[in-house]
């Protein structure tokens, strides 16, 4: 846990690096010009923004906390983080869901497919513990809110201990707040 703790810590530092590289090495007009049809657009945002949280967690959730920071575009800063963290645990909880419904229906434990084996492997291996770990650092928390369900973690456990990730959304949204000021 403390290693995949200290391994998000290292990617939201290079996260960060690369933001204020970005905003130093361009003017503004040329950060326009590359990411403004995306970064002005903020239903497009946040639509990229729930399809990776039920995807497994494609983009980090850093790179849509400081689009908020910049664009102000939810509101206040902590109350758009506050919004994400609450997108990011809904799409936990529904694939925490289909887990539950795929548990009996397939092979889905039984898989042979790398990734899925390797979480499988350890969701046996730490069972609850998995979730904890998953909702406080990079790994993929969708995908282990699915492993919970489908590995039959008691719903109840399973809503308190992803309760971290909103936990883990204020944390590093004050960090790169520390930073940004």
């Amino acid at each position: 846990m403390i290693r995949s703790i200290l391994r998000g810590f290292l990617y939201l530092g290079i996260l960060v690096g690369l933001f204020f590289l970005i905003r130093n090495a361009l003017s503004e007009d040329e950060r326009l010009e590359w990411f403004g049809s995306i970064y002005n657009n903020p239903y497009l945002v946040m639509l990229v923004f729930v399809g990776s949280e039920i995807l497994f967690g494609i983009i980090p959730p850093e790179i849509f906390m400081l689009w908020s920071f910049e664009t102000g575009w939810i509101g206040p800063y902590f109350f758009s983080v506050g919004i994400l963290s609450i997108i990011s645990y809904a799409a936990g909880y529904l694939n925490y869901n289909v887990g539950r419904l795929i548990k009996h229906n397939s092979g889905f434990l039984k898989s042979r497919n790398k990734f899925v084996r390797k979480y499988v492997n350890l969701f046996t291996k730490y069972g609850g513990f998995l979730v904890i770990v998953a909702s406080v650092s990079p790994l993929p928390f969708s995908a282990i809110a699915l492993l919970s369900g489908a590995g039959g973690l008691d719903r109840s456990t399973y809503i308190k201990y992803s309760l971290l990730r909103i936990v883990r959304y204020f944390a590093y949204a004050y960090i790169l707040w520390l930073v940004q000021r």
